[in-house]
């Protein structure tokens, strides 16, 4: 079941379509799983409220709200990317998200065993 999520505006899409979406001063960069990009005029603090935990986001810091299926690896504070980008876990949330990634991670490997 796909979650519609209002981003901005009359901007609506779907959470299993964002790999994660990056903070940018007022703007919030949408990143696609298919590499594409896109600039809304909505804060990362506001689509967190919209999304919710349910939808399977998460935000290791103040610049980055990450879906959890775009994980794939964590180690040390940094979470691994799909594309190979590094995101740090900030120290406040280290211990909150250090639960649920391990629990993601291990529930994907048994699936995919």
């Amino acid at each position: 079941m796909k979650t519609a999520i209002e981003v901005g505006g009359r901007t609506k899409l779907f959470s299993e379509d964002v790999a994660y979406f990056e903070a940018n001063i007022n703007y919030t960069i949408i990143h696609y799983y298919k590499g594409r990009n896109k600039i809304v005029a909505t804060t990362i603090g506001q689509i967190h409220k919209r999304i919710g935990e349910e939808c399977g986001f998460i935000r290791p810091n103040r610049a980055y709200l990450i879906n959890l299926q775009f994980i794939n690896n964590y180690q040390l504070g940094e979470l691994l990317l799909l594309n190979n980008m590094k995101v740090n876990i900030s120290r406040r949330r280290i211990k909150q998200l250090n639960s649920i990634v391990k629990r993601y991670l291990e529930k994907k490997k048994t699936i995919n065993i």
